[in-house]
């Protein structure tokens, strides 16, 4: 508290006339008798205060201002909007604006913008051009119609013609600046990010404002989530909390709470989860906010099939977001999802078709891909399994287009999910084959990412698979690397899975005893985790050599395509080579052995199976990127040129058009490659 017993950050306001300080201060007293800490209680009183200003008919904007302040230096955000409901005074509209941002009010910001724009012109005081101008660059952010550099440069553009912002910022432009860096962080820029961050810390220390400097300690969490030390983003986490708690910024002690819950999801550690989300639900004082919390609580709880509780919180996350409209697609999909489990599919049917439309509404990708998941969860409960099939791999496709993390995770387990399902009905050794087919995919994704825990977990579920289809060999293999990931995590729960499984092979028990069930309630639990980044990290494309389709039994080539210099083998040779070491592949281990890829001398074999081809594609490594595509022409060649196994000949003339559809689905490499 400074000398005159308010907390640094309203200083500024010391000097107001119009705000009877006495007053404010005789309330602070009465609160602090209550128990209330210093900080509480001054910005109680002031908020109190201000809250009697705005009833009057013209308000004085100064106390409306340090009304609005007091109230989101405690993360009251009800209050603060409230406050500065139809005060057309360009401070308090630039504070309201923030207000809007946190809550993802792209309307209401919009119109905030406008009516700053009418009323401050080249005449208006810097202060107040500061302010247009950060709105402006808030609502870019928030519309994401402008690409994030623009957001970017046009900040940088605000501080070059401002420099004095820099030593004796605003809320505002501290508030921005945050914003700047979490959509840096966002694309992967964590260096400018950190840059960012170093700047609105000394910026805060100048202002002595300690809720920026919470949220530098939630800046540099995310940046440490970002580059993969989880370890010290906890602590900047646990320091976000602590000087939340310090100054009662519930908004702050919420967002803590949050992220390391999230950390505890990333480790799969879901229980504990659970009860930091519901810590931080308590302090929700939003509607708005209370949906996306109860729809976490609800999605836990789904995933551990509490379903009772899980009802409780999705259905009151639906029921005020009909309240509010803003369309929060995630609450009425995993509703949907939680109706399909339990068999209520007339409800879901109809949940569905809200969630649909919304996505419709919506248009953005995120949304679609809510949808599609409810729907091919929905399906597969039905035992529609075909159609979950083509919903799912068009989720896959959508998330793996737009870079979408989190879906691009989601689909893989769950198409595996689907092939665990139809084994367990029919024991059909390709269903098998197929549900290991997409955890593979989530290992090499986790692996290019460097997802520690969700590769642990992926590799200790395919080692159910291994030992379901009697290959002991390699389910020991991936039990000793979980071992291995287990120590470095200092992850006791994987470590005692992994050495549990290992006694369970070498006894003297049947090794195909493993439950199928357990491996699909494995899956549902690995559905729940978050990437701590919206997009994974670009993961630079390898040079393509050749891709070519033989047929599955001659092993001769019906179609070669050479994206380069050739590598210096016939490809009748480099056709037979392949479909020897895949028939000896599948002779040793079964349809579960279908051989994916091979390295030899510097270069990776990359296969497709069908029943009438092998399609091959060599290049220099595998990519997740690159062994998608490779899956995409595979499909689209079979279908558009489908090929009878076994037959003498090949008549090029079949595959004339071909190379158009070559360069097409492998479009986004080979322009990657000529920018190089």
């Amino acid at each position: 508290m400074t000398s005159r017993g308010l907390p640094p950050e309203l200083e500024e306001y010391a000097e107001v006339e119009s705000i009877d300080w006495k007053e404010v201060k005789k309330s602070s007293s009465e609160l602090r008798k209550k128990g209330a800490s210093e900080v509480a209680s001054v910005t109680d009183a002031l908020v109190e205060f201000a809250t009697k200003e705005s009833m009057k008919k013209d308000p004085d904007p100064s106390i409306i201002s340090a009304g609005v302040h007091a109230s989101l230096m405690r993360g009251r955000l009800a209050e603060a909007l409230f406050l500065s409901t139809e005060v057309q005074d360009v401070e308090v509209m630039g504070l309201r604006a923030i207000v809007l941002f946190v809550l993802s009010d792209v309307e209401e910001l919009r119109e905030t913008l406008a009516g700053l724009e009418a009323i401050v012109d080249d005449k208006s005081p810097t202060e107040d051009l500061v302010r247009l101008s950060t709105v402006r660059v808030l609502l870019a952010a928030a519309e994401r119609d402008t690409s994030v550099i623009m957001c970017i440069m046009e900040f940088d553009a605000l501080l070059e013609e401002y420099p004095e912002q820099v030593e004796e910022p605003l809320v505002e432009t501290m508030f921005t600046m945050y914003v700047v860096g979490s959509l840096l962080r966002e694309i992967g820029e964590a260096a400018r990010a950190s840059r960012i961050v170093d700047t609105l810390e000394k910026m805060a220390q100048s202002r002595k404002h300690r809720m920026f400097l919470a949220l530098v300690e939630n800046l540099r969490g995310h940046i440490c989530s970002l580059q993969g030390d989880l370890r010290k983003a906890e602590e900047h986490y646990l320091e976000l909390e602590k000087i939340s708690r310090e100054m009662s910024f519930n908004l702050g002690l919420g967002m803590a709470l949050n992220n390391i819950g999230t950390l505890r999801i990333n480790a799969l550690r879901l229980e504990e989860a659970l009860d930091l989300f519901k810590e931080s639900h308590k302090l929700m004082d939003m509607d708005v906010g209370r949906v996306v919390s109860l729809t976490n609580l609800g999605e836990i709880a789904t995933i551990l099939r509490d379903y009772d509780e899980a009802d409780k919180y999705l259905k009151e996350a639906v029921r005020l977001d009909r309240k509010t409209k803003k369309g929060v697609v995630e609450a009425y999909a995993w509703r949907t999802i939680l109706l399909s489990r339990t068999g209520s599919f007339k409800d879901a049917r109809d949940l569905l078709k809200e969630t649909e439309k919304i996505a419709e509404a919506s248009e953005k990708p995120l949304t679609r891909c809510a949808h599609l998941f409810a729907k091919g969860i929905y399906e597969h409960q039905k035992g529609d399994s075909k159609k979950a099939i083509g919903t799912l791999e068009e989720l896959l496709g959508i998330s793996q287009k737009e870079g979408l993390f989190e879906y691009l995770i989601r689909s893989e387990l769950e198409l595996s999910s689907v092939y665990v399902h139809l084994f367990s009905k029919a024991r059909n050794s390709e269903h098998l084959s197929r549900a290991a087919y997409h955890l593979n995919d989530l290992i090499q994704v986790a692996k290019e990412q460097n997802l520690q825990s969700l590769y642990a977990s992926a590799l200790l579920v395919r080692s159910d698979m291994f030992a379901i289809a009697g290959q002991d060999w390699e389910a020991k293999s991936d039990l000793e690397r979980v071992k291995k990931v287990s120590e470095y995590l200092e992850d006791t729960r994987l470590g005692r899975e992994a050495s549990q499984r290992l006694r369970t092979l070498t006894s003297d028990k049947a090794i195909n005893s493993v439950d199928q069930s357990g491996v699909a309630e494995k899956l549902d639990r690995m559905a729940v985790y978050r990437p701590t980044v919206s997009k994974p990290v670009e993961v630079p494309a390898p040079d393509l050599h050749t891709l070519i389709a033989m047929d599955r039994i001659s092993g001769l080539p019906v179609y070669v395509f050479n994206f380069g210099e050739t590598i210096g083998m016939d490809s009748s040779l480099l056709g037979g080579f392949i479909s020897a070491i895949a028939a000896f592949s599948s002779e040793l281990m079964g349809e579960t052995g279908l051989l994916r890829s091979i390295t030899h001398e510097g270069f990776t074999f990359m296969m497709e199976h069908s029943p009438n081809l092998i399609i091959a594609l060599i290049a220099d490594e595998e990519t997740f990127k690159v062994r998608y595509l490779l899956s995409v022409f595979a499909k689209r060649f079979q279908e558009e040129y489908p090929h009878v196994a076994g037959t003498d000949g090949v008549d090029t003339a079949l595959y004339q058009g071909a190379d158009d559809l070559t360069r097409e689905v492998f479009s986004e490499i080979l322009m990657e490659s000529d920018e190089e």
